[in-house]
């Protein structure tokens, strides 16, 4: 187990290396995506809402380290995304390529939003800009991520099927 843990602080770092060190070539509008929140909800929908809080602290650390961005907006975000999308299901979305892009999207606006109350932004109009690019290039980097995470992690979470008898509202007598 303790390998498990060794290689998601690996493989956040390389992540979090890749996302600080990405290519002028390759930025838009001056961006890169959001590579370790990619990590982050992966692990959530694969592996449930712990191993996503884990891989949230251990991802905030190493963007921490490499960056400037304050710590505590960083481990608030990238924790709750990671229980958000730990929560919406193992199952549901880990198949589905296109909404793990939409998931993708909408967590980076989650983390944003969150990072927003704790370092208020002079422009909010720019914020806006520069997140919705965020997300979109994070939800394009979530495809061959996704691909990858679908080839080597087992899906290790609960069937998410009703048992015999019962519905979203009770039992039926």
């Amino acid at each position: 187990m303790i390998w498990y843990y060794l290689g998601e602080i690996v493989l956040a770092l390389l992540l979090a290396a890749g996302q600080v060190a990405w290519a002028p070539a390759g930025r838009w509008e001056g961006l890169a995506p959001d590579l370790v929140l990619v990590l982050v909800v992966l692990v959530g929908l694969f592996r449930g809402p712990e191993e996503a809080a884990w891989t949230g602290l251990a991802g905030a650390l190493c963007i921490g380290a490499l960056t400037s961005f304050p710590l505590g907006g960083l481990f608030v975000a990238y924790m709750g995304v990671g229980l958000a999308a730990g929560m919406l299901g193992q199952q549901i979305f880990s198949d589905r390529l296109p909404l793990l892009m939409i998931t993708v999207f909408f967590a980076v606006w989650l983390a944003r939003l969150i990072g927003l109350v704790f370092v208020p932004v002079p422009q909010f109009g720019g914020w806006l800009v520069t997140t919705l690019i965020v997300a979109l290039y994070s939800a394009l980097a979530a495809l061959p991520l996704g691909w990858l995470a679908r080839l080597v992690q087992p899906r290790t979470g609960p069937a998410l099927t009703p048992t015999p008898g019962s519905s979203m509202l009770g039992r039926r007598s």
